[in-house]
């Protein structure tokens, strides 16, 4: 059978990335003879989403436009064979996220949202590890008549509510599906010794390339980074430990968060760049996990690298732009005393940003075993959820699939009569 999986089409993404691993995984275990057709933005993403899964009926069906004549009509006749493939699969999942908000573009969301509703119709349309809105000025009531067909699955409390609240009949509670175990991660146990790192010896910081997500002032930004790095450096109780600069998103190039990790050594003075390792390469998310894992803490911008620190059962910092943070590291994780909302103008303007970090990472140090066993409890909920929506799902796929070809034999029979 052939499902497509949606939402997928960046895997230097780490966040997306993760959440596809786990699904396409999880399905493919327990769905047999399954091709997922995906919408993977290169071979390259391809080649990663192989890699990380361990699966290989994976299929591209986004296949890009080339300028050289003869490749371009090479590639035009290939969409066309595969968006007639993927035009007849049934089964669409939505990997989440937050990309159905309004956080990126109400141009973009609209688009979706008119696409899913006629989809929906006569497909089954799947919405997986979702934070659904916020949605303004009507679209709160756009969303929910345009998936009424849909089954929606969101990763926090706090989402569920709002659409409880909105009139949504179909949404279920979750949890981001990043809590979960990534299958090759035992293949990254040497990462550590690549970049000369010992576990526990270094801090993790993830400085987010989605700059404008927390203020329109660069130099501020930049400079609460750096300003943030020198108090961890400074810290009386972490003077034996190094700062580990670790990118999270390498692609698109505006949201590389390597720009960022330049910008910030650029300005930062060289007695202090001798504890740095700035790393550049654009990591597997196993990986990049295994470096967050070996941390003794990490500080972050980007969720899904909290994510994964809390799944490596480590405490993280998260400095929050949105509802996502609050709904599942906030609440869903117990975590609030460790997420900071950071999309107040004046906190960067007057160096509060730096204060507030630099009082999570003294709460941290005092308070290390008890965070770590209230993690370790949290993270296990957290993993179950995961599972059984994941089970639910693939048992969903597996029940229309035999539904289906009940329906094609008693058509035969009746044809043959």
């Amino acid at each position: 059978m052939k499902i497509n999986i949606r939402h997928i089409s960046n895997t230097f993404n780490n966040g997306s990335f993760m959440m596809a691993i786990v699904t396409i995984k999880a399905i493919n275990k327990s769905i047999q003879d399954v091709k997922f057709y995906v919408d993977a933005s290169s071979d390259k993403d391809l080649e990663r989403l192989k890699d990380e899964t361990g699966v290989e009926n994976i299929i591209r069906y986004n296949i890009e436009y080339r300028k050289d004549f003869f490749r371009r009509c090479i590639n035009k006749l290939k969409r066309m064979i595969l968006n007639r493939i993927v035009n007849k699969i049934d089964d669409v999942i939505i990997i989440g996220g937050d990309d159905i908000s309004e956080y990126y573009s109400i141009k973009g969301l609209e688009k979706e949202l008119a696409k899913l509703k006629e989809e929906s119709k006569n497909k089954n349309i799947i919405l997986l590890g979702q934070t659904l809105g916020p949605f303004t000025q009507g679209r709160g009531e756009l969303a929910r008549l345009s998936l009424k067909n849909a089954k929606i699955y969101t990763r926090d409390d706090k989402c569920l509510e709002y659409l409880l609240d909105l009139g949504f009949k179909n949404a279920k509670f979750g949890r981001d599906l990043a809590f979960s175990e990534l299958p090759m991660q035992y293949k990254a146990k040497n990462i550590l010794d690549k970049y000369e790192l010992e576990a526990n010896g270094y801090v993790t910081i993830v400085t987010s390339g989605l700059i404008e997500c927390y203020t329109n002032e660069f130099d501020k930004y930049i400079e609460e980074q750096v300003n943030i790095i020198k108090k961890v450096l400074i810290n009386d109780k972490l003077k034996d430990k190094k700062v580990v600069l670790l990118p999270h998103v390498t692609r698109p190039k505006d949201n590389d968060d390597r720009g960022v990790i330049k910008e910030i050594l650029n300005r930062l003075e060289i007695i202090y760049q001798k504890r740095i390792t700035a790393i550049y390469d654009e990591l597997l998310a196993s990986a990049a996990r295994e470096i967050l894992g070996n941390g003794l803490f990490t500080i972050t911008g980007r969720m899904h690298a909290a994510i994964s620190t809390l799944y490596m059962r480590k405490p993280t910092i998260t400095l929050s732009y949105s509802v996502k943070y609050e709904g599942v590291i906030s609440r869903g994780m117990d975590m609030k005393e460790l997420v900071i909302e950071c999309t107040d103008e004046e906190l960067w303007g007057s160096g509060k940003i730096s204060e507030l970090v630099d009082e999570k990472v003294n709460y941290i140090l005092e308070n290390y075993d008890n965070l770590i066993k209230k993690i370790d409890i949290k993270v296990s909920e957290a993993s179950k959820i995961v599972q059984d929506q994941l089970n639910e799902v693939s048992d969903n796929i597996k029940f229309r699939k035999n539904q289906k070809s009940k329906a094609n034999i008693n058509n035969s029979e009746f044809s043959v009569e």
